[in-house]
């Protein structure tokens, strides 16, 4: 199976509760890209039209290697289009809110799978499949870029108090967000970790260059780099302990459909694999269907949880497994490395899924989905639902 082979085969259209008002101080636009990260593009706009990049905007992140469309704002922005090679920014009208994700509701997806062998019969069975029971809601492998290279979690070393090896994984081993303009200091810091002054000429942020002045100027120990998580940028220790929690909830996830006994087949992904039930039986569905799993946080208090599960017991056991007593456990004490909780739904239903027969190995598949949840996810379940049925 190949996805995603050229950017045409990957389309994605944003969804969202914003529109022109003609009248507001925010300017409204639809950014369309083409095989550029959402943080690039919105880089190159922001430098075109010399604003602060944090001044727009935006919903969510958006595919790479894809044609990807999406809505941003700019506080009394350009009154025109902007277009070059790598996107073109549509302006719509002025609006009274700033886009953000809060008003997405989900995304539009046209996929195109190559190296499909195509069953019509067996393919129309596991999208009924599909449309009766959903698909279990994993994680799917974006959510992990930070540990795309290392597969290790600078959230996890940080509540372990191993300071140092979190910080080489955040700054030598990952990017933000992809961002190439960071592959220089990345590269550099894999090569003389600890002589940070040398590297420092590399680094783009300015978060970045504090933190690295304050490494090249303490002596190394464990409290230098303790104190150096503080100069990190708060999003971006969110969105490391964000993908800590992503990790742990797919675990989570896992276990509860062992404990359920279904019927499941298991397919690759970054991180390990994933677990994918076809057919559920009347009480395994009781139970399943409505089931929502708060994302796994020190505060979360589960006996309010109202499950037919002794949840805590799936909870303890991931944590265990990482090498925590409980939840209590994941405290990182780094000022901005918070570990929110939301419940998140076990189960996912694409939305008027469809598919068309493009050759005897590929196939297209159009569907909408609710934010937060994975288009991938549905043609990784599709293919080896094919390939295990």
């Amino acid at each position: 199976m190949k996805i995603k082979e050229n950017i045409e085969d990957f389309i994605v259209s944003e969804v969202a509760e914003i529109f022109p008002e003609g009248k507001g101080e925010y300017s409204l636009y639809l950014l369309k890209k083409y095989n550029v990260s959402t943080w690039d593009a919105l880089g190159k706009i922001a430098k075109l039209i010399r604003i602060p990049m944090d001044s727009i905007g935006f919903g969510g992140l958006k595919d790479k290697k894809a044609i990807a469309q999406q809505f941003i704002t700019i506080k009394n922005g350009p009154k025109k289009d902007i277009k070059t090679r790598e996107f073109e920014l549509t302006y719509l009208g002025q609006t009274n809110k700033p886009m953000s994700k809060n008003l997405l509701l989900g995304n539009r997806f046209e996929i195109r799978v190559k190296n499909f062998p195509i069953d019509p019969k067996r393919l129309d069975q596991e999208v009924k499949l599909i449309q009766t029971y959903g698909i279990a809601n994993y994680f799917d492998d974006q959510r992990f870029g930070s540990v795309k290279s290392s597969k290790e979690f600078a959230a996890k070393e940080i509540i372990k108090g191993n300071y140092e090896r979190a910080l080489y994984l955040m700054l030598a081993e990952a990017s933000p967000s992809e961002i190439e303009k960071t592959r220089k200091l990345r590269d550099c810091l894999k090569k003389h970790w600890r002589d940070f002054k040398r590297c420092i000429e590399f680094a783009h942020l300015s978060w970045e260059k504090n933190l690295l002045k304050f490494l090249s100027e303490h002596k190394p120990s464990k409290r230098t780099f303790k104190r150096a998580l503080n100069l990190v940028d708060r999003e971006y220790l969110f969105f490391l302990g964000n993908a800590y929690q992503s990790y742990l909830w797919n675990e989570i996830l896992k276990e509860i459909l062992q404990e359920l006994g279904l019927n499941h087949f298991k397919a690759s992904y970054l991180l390990g694999e994933f677990f994918f039930y076809r057919e559920v039986n009347e009480e395994q569905w009781k139970t399943l269907k409505n089931l929502k799993l708060p994302l796994p946080s020190p505060k979360l208090r589960l006996e309010l949880n109202h499950s037919p599960l002794d949840l805590t017991r799936f909870y303890d056991k991931v944590c265990q497994k990482e090498g925590f007593t409980d939840l209590t456990q994941l405290r990182s004490f780094i000022k901005g490395m918070v570990f929110k909780t939301y419940p998140r739904p076990a189960v996912l239903f694409p939305e008027n899924l469809v598919w068309e027969k493009i050759s005897d190995q590929e196939v297209k598949f159009i569907f909408f989905l609710e934010k937060g949840s994975y288009a991938t996810l549905v043609v990784k379940r599709l293919f080896y639902g094919c390939t295990h049925s």
